[in-house]
């Protein structure tokens, strides 16, 4: 995600179902509409997103997805993960 936001910010604020759904599928460079609008919304729902395409999907930036990355593989799948609280 290009801009001055990006996915590493917004993680606590994403609802776990969307963070669950980032996290087992680390590989996905375009995110869905439905994943694109939960992201819109932790970030106030602005009006333009950069790197969102005419459908809406949003593509990700590199740092994007290490991050998503790194969060996938930190815990389980099916186990949310804050990044403010320690994974043990």
């Amino acid at each position: 995600m290009s801009g001055t936001t990006s996915i590493e910010k917004l993680w606590d604020q994403l609802d776990p179902k969307t963070q669950e759904w980032l996290r087992a599928n680390p590989g996905s460079v375009v995110l869905p509409r439905n994943v694109t609008a939960v992201i819109r919304k932790a970030m106030g729902d602005p009006d333009s997103l950069d790197g969102t395409d005419r459908n809406e999907q949003l593509s990700l930036s590199p740092e994007d997805l290490a991050f998503i990355t790194a969060m996938a593989n930190s815990a389980p799948v099916g186990h949310p993960v804050s990044m403010n609280r320690p994974t043990a």
